[in-house]
């Protein structure tokens, strides 16, 4: 059985009511809104700019009196850098006497990324322990990194092909490993004007290689120089002697040959001679006649007449 409330009943409850939802109303805008935090805790990832706004970080911001509402630190950047250096940090949000305090972590997640040329040339006998592979790796990341070249399988002092791998660390420990290969290529004969110098080429399929080829000294002025007295053989000093002898023996025939002129010219000399025709002619202290295919005693022989005999060289040459 449902109690009938009377009118007089009815305007005091609402009265109440009243009186309650105004003095809630006036409590919360004597006390304004509950301050929070959007979120607690922030990942960023390293080479991020991250300068947040409070708009960005308060819960419920368009509710707030923004003159009472203030951020009281900042992230700083990394020296010379427009983003934070990887680590923790702390932001704080004051409004009036509360106060709230966001963590904010900045990591570096990201492996390297690293190109390795598909084949690497290296001399026979070469010293791996000081072969410069850094330099030809290309290596990309926002932390230094170290590499680690695996060349375990390479027999340095027999030509062929060998597998490596190339494993590239950041200062926080992301990694990227990649597979490549090198070319142990026999020594090189090389004389005292020349050297070995290392080239990267660019392959049809838009790979690298590096490459090592013998130029002169003078040619290879600012290439990188691989070649050392154990990885190339020197030509040999005895053929190059040789090689200097026989000119010089060959120049000093000639001269000789020049000489002939005034040998030929005393009379009552006799002595065989070779001369560039390789025709042997005997001296006579007789004088020559040229007959009908024939020479014999009774006149002279100018020179081109003997070099039609001879086949030789001696120009204006007479007996």
């Amino acid at each position: 059985m449902k109690k009938k409330i009377s009118k007089k009943n009815a305007v005091i409850i609402a009265g109440a009511v009243v009186a309650v939802t105004a003095v809630g109303g006036t409590a919360y805008a004597m006390s304004g809104p509950k301050l929070a935090l959007n979120k607690e805790k922030v990942t960023v990832e390293y080479v991020t700019k991250y300068k947040p706004e409070l708009k960005d970080i308060v819960k419920d911001y368009k509710d707030f009196d923004k003159k009472s509402l203030k951020l009281i630190n900042k992230i700083p950047n990394e020296k010379d850098k427009t983003y934070p250096a990887v680590g923790k940090y702390t932001i704080t949000v004051k409004y009036k006497k509360n106060s709230l305090k966001q963590s904010v972590f900045v990591k570096d997640t990201k492996a390297p990324e690293v190109a390795v040329p598909a084949d690497i040339e290296i001399l026979q006998e070469t010293d791996l322990a000081t072969f410069d592979f850094k330099s030809l790796m290309n290596v990309s990341d926002a932390s230094e990194t170290t590499i680690d070249v695996d060349t375990s399988k390479v027999d340095v002092n027999t030509p062929a092909q060998y597998d490596i791998n190339v494993t590239v660390t950041d200062k926080h420990g992301n990694k990227t490993v990649k597979a490549g290969r090198v070319t142990v290529t026999a020594k090189p004969e090389i004389g005292d004007d020349e050297q070995v110098v290392q080239e990267t080429v660019k392959n049809s399929d838009g790979t690298t290689a590096v490459r090592n080829s013998v130029q002169k000294k003078s040619q290879s002025s600012g290439k990188k120089v691989v070649s050392n007295s154990s990885n190339v053989t020197r030509k040999s000093t005895a053929s190059s002697q040789s090689a200097s002898s026989n000119r010089t023996s060959t120049n000093s025939n000639k001269t000789s040959g020049g000489n002939r002129t005034s040998g030929s010219s005393s009379k009552g000399n006799s002595a065989s001679e070779n001369h560039s025709g390789s025709l042997t002619v005997q001296k006579d202290p007789n004088a020559y006649r040229q007959g009908d295919g024939f020479y014999s005693e009774g006149a002279e022989i100018n020179g081109e007449d003997f070099d039609k005999l001879t086949g030789g060289d001696w120009k204006n040459w007479n007996y």
